[in-house]
């Protein structure tokens, strides 16, 4: 489907310049055209909708032809807008783009002297518990048959862990991020490291041992992070995991009255050492002896003496299409923005941060065509609030992609109603079964970005809310259902 698009490169260009013969801003339709019209009265009704009173809303759709893209509906197109999630179509576009589609990231772990040195490739997706479930795995089953395979060679003894990080900074958190209220506990503020595992979170919950005393289940177990036990028996379960925002040592907090059967998550400050102390533990568990201790270092900086040759015992690879579907139909933040810093490591050769990814970034969409003042970008995912998108960019990436060798793959990626965080979305509309599409949702910010699959044709649409009253998810559901029954009642 998506080769037919590749001639069309040439004509997706004309959207950067405002369209041809199509409806201006603030609804309208393209002259001569039938389903146009009819779209934008459908349309120009919905926006009529109490709730959307005072808001900021930004439509852009176009349609697919063997002529080029058509622009269909606009409504402040060009724009922008806090994206949330919907930031994230830009970032994976960019490394779709940088990297292929057949791309992996490795995590590597070579022997130096009696050291191990891990050396992280930037992986988001090392130890998922998501993607392991699905494989039958564990979150450790990676480290644990490293492990078989270090008994294999002999290779029973080491001394210290050296984790390698380095393909990032270590600016773990981004200082834009809504960090208030220790929301950086939360998973979706995960930090970013070089060298991630179990998305940087770790599962916990509380515990009473036989003396009745309270303590802290956690997995996967290790000596990472430090955990104080301030809590206290009491008549009720009121009880919370904490640490500051920049410290390691988590603190259980408030009253506890028996051991709690749910698991809870929150993130580690430090996902380097988290990784490595995970797989000392792992190793440990499986006979191989740790006498040192986890710490950060390089490969040169392990080398008992200057030219020891790091000998690479094991290696671990994440496809890109894994990481991208996490991202783009789960809306796993920390996907994201590990390719937004991958992308600024490989534009500059320096530690990969969000200067310099969110610069690789932009530059992508330049290469497109798509003016400065359509994005400005903080992070790769949306979740900063000084993120801000025109619906006419998100158009002009998802055009581009389609018209892509192997844009279907990056459109696999997305999320189908039903699913991921559309579970919700559009349950009844004749539109679900076509549609491929992103959300995005952060406070003051709802967004849906996609195509619609219709019978007769290929619809890319942008739909974006902000400051408006109450839930829109529906209002944009029902603005995807006009699309599909307007194509419906004038197909070509």
């Amino acid at each position: 489907m998506c080769r037919v698009f590749r001639a069309l490169v040439v004509a997706f260009w004309f959207l950067a310049a405002g369209g041809m013969g199509v409806a201006l801003d603030g609804g309208g339709a393209a002259q001569g055209k039938v389903l146009a019209p009819e779209l934008a009265r459908r349309i120009d009704a919905l926006l009529r909708d109490p709730q959307l009173r005072g808001a900021q809303v930004g439509i852009d759709i176009v349609k697919l032809t063997p002529q080029g893209p058509t622009s269909l509906y606009r409504f402040h197109s060009t724009v922008a807008l806090m994206p949330g999630s919907n930031a994230k179509l830009l970032t994976t576009a960019a490394a779709f783009d940088r990297l292929g589609p057949h791309a992996v990231i490795a995590t590597r772990l070579y022997r130096v002297g009696d050291h191990l040195v891990l050396v992280g490739g930037g992986d988001p997706a090392l130890g998922d518990p998501v993607l392991c479930h699905r494989a039958g795995w564990q979150s450790t089953t990676v480290f644990q048959q490293w492990a078989n395979h270090l008994r294999a060679l002999g290779l029973t003894h080491f001394h210290d862990i050296v984790v390698d990080d380095s393909i990032f900074n270590h600016d773990f958190v981004n200082a834009r991020w809504p960090l208030g209220g220790a929301q950086y506990l939360d998973w979706y503020d995960a930090p970013v490291g070089g060298l991630n595992f179990a998305l940087n979170c770790i599962r916990w919950r509380p515990v009473i041992d036989a003396h009745g005393a309270v303590g802290l289940s956690i997995k996967p177990f290790s000596a990472y992070p430090p955990v104080a036990i301030q809590a206290h028996r009491g008549p009720a379960q009121r009880f919370w995991l904490w640490r500051g925002l920049h410290s390691a040592e988590c603190f259980l907090r408030g009253s506890v009255q028996q051991s709690d059967p749910h698991w809870r998550q929150t993130t580690i400050a430090d996902p380097g050492l988290y990784t490595g102390a995970v797989l000392r533990q792992v190793l440990v568990e499986r006979g191989i002896q740790i006498t040192g201790s986890v710490r950060r270092g390089g490969l040169d900086s392990a080398a008992p003496a200057p030219g020891t040759k790091p000998q690479l015992l094991a290696t671990y690879e994440t496809p890109l299409t894994a990481i991208l579907y996490r991202a783009n139909t789960d809306s796993i933040n920390l996907m994201a923005e590990a390719l937004c810093k991958l992308l600024g490591h490989l534009a500059t050769g320096q530690p990969g941060g969000w200067a310099n990814g969110t610069a690789a970034v932009q530059a992508y969409l330049r290469s497109l065509g798509i003016p400065a003042a359509w994005v400005q970008l903080v992070d790769g995912s949306g979740l900063s609030h000084l993120d801000h998108v025109a619906p006419a960019a998100l158009i002009q990436v998802l055009v581009h992609i389609a018209m892509e060798r192997d844009g279907k793959i990056f459109i696999d990626s997305m999320c189908r109603p039903g699913h991921g965080t559309l579970i919700y979305r559009l349950r009844g509309s004749p539109a679900a079964p076509h549609v491929r599409a992103k959300d995005g949702h952060i406070t003051g910010a709802s967004t849906l970005s996609g195509y619609l699959f219709a019978p007769d044709g290929v619809f890319v649409f942008s739909i974006m809310c902000n400051h408006y009253h109450g839930n829109v998810n529906g209002w944009q559901d029902r603005l995807v259902t006009a699309l599909f029954n307007a194509e419906s009642a004038h197909p070509r």
